[in-house]
């Protein structure tokens, strides 16, 4: 079973924070050159869940993607691709780089080479070797198992050479993983099938990724740098035509889910907690009723008192009520 990289939420929110932001903000230009990246690694993301998929595994196997686990008290690991069978882990680093790359040992480094000019990384064998180490204490910790840990490095892009390979760990393109992973499947069973669904469900439990949002803090964004109001995904401004729609003054369509959507873009970009008057001067809606509805109909926590009342997010759940459609609240 292959659980899917959802990087769809982090996607939506670097386009909604283009469309927001001031054209004239000096790291505009950052904020696209991120949202390139994200979207070369994705590709590359994707071309490594296809390989995982044309492997013959012998038994039932999971794959989870970016996995980060608190593993003692000091400790943290970052893991790409975690690959769990009952006869041997198997963790991805994955780098989608391109150029010439070589692999320094003593002290660890990695150097790419494009066009002439240099650029230096953090190693990714040092990374991949630091969470192998890791993820064995773990296991022992919690389970009292010591499963074979497999590690290699991946590069997706075809356009890279290496100048000099790390002697420590494997380098694969996508091509080579299939049969790699047989390679590792000939072990013998260290752990039955319903112990390693313990061991699956006990990660993706304690597995907390780092929370990027909300996106303007990251760059520094102050929120008066940033559009109020319903904004279309072409960019145009919202106008309200009736009492329960929107339409857009540049391409002429109706916004779908118009109050939704931008409350959400108000906790991917803004901040995690909104005011009864934030929300009211986001939404441009003064009728104080009206807004307090959206609010409670809205899978938020409310803390503090009626003046001061904070409504906050919390970023691992669904934000509007199944049963709740905030447009019909909107009558005034």
């Amino acid at each position: 079973m292959i659980e899917p990289r959802n990087k769809t939420l982090l996607f939506t929110a670097y386009q909604r924070l283009l469309l927001r932001v001031n054209p004239a903000y000096p790291k505009r230009a950052e904020i696209e050159k991120d949202l390139e990246n994200l979207k070369i690694g994705f590709k590359g993301e994707y071309r490594i869940d296809q390989a995982i998929k044309e492997t013959h595994f012998t038994d039932a196997f999971y794959v989870l993607p970016n996995v980060e686990l608190k593993v003692s008290p000091h400790r943290r690991i970052e893991i790409d691709t975690l690959i769990l069978t009952e006869r041997f882990i198997c963790i991805f680093e994955v780098k989608n780089l391109k150029g010439t790359l070589k692999f320094n040992e003593n002290p660890y480094s990695l150097h790419q080479t494009i066009n002439g000019k240099t650029y230096s990384y953090p190693c990714p064998q040092q990374q991949t070797l630091r969470a192998a180490d890791s993820l064995h204490y773990w296991l022992r910790q919690q389970f009292k198992i010591n499963l074979p840990i497999q590690i290699a490095i991946v590069l997706p892009n075809p356009n890279v050479l290496i100048e000099t390979a790390p002697t420590k760990v494997k380098l694969l393109s996508p091509r080579e993983i299939p049969l790699f992973l047989q390679g590792l499947d000939t072990h013998s069973k260290i752990v039955s099938g319903n112990h390693l669904k313990q061991i699956v469900s006990t990660i993706k439990r304690e597995n907390s990724p780092f929370n990027i949002f909300p996106l303007a803090e990251k760059y520094n964004i102050p929120i008066n740098h940033l559009r109020t109001g319903i904004v279309c995904p072409c960019g145009g401004n919202g106008i309200r035509t009736t009492q329960r729609t929107w339409i857009c003054t540049r391409c002429k369509e109706t916004i779908k889910k118009a109050i939704e959507n931008t409350l959400f873009d108000w906790f991917l970009l803004y901040k995690s907690s909104i005011s009864h008057k934030e929300c009211s001067n986001l939404l441009q809606i003064q009728n104080r009723n009206t807004v307090t509805k959206i609010l409670k109909n809205m899978k938020l926590e409310a803390t503090g008192s009626t003046r001061s009342r904070l409504y906050h997010y919390d970023y691992k759940k669904d934000l509007v009520k199944q049963e709740a459609s905030l447009v019909n609240l909107i009558y005034v």
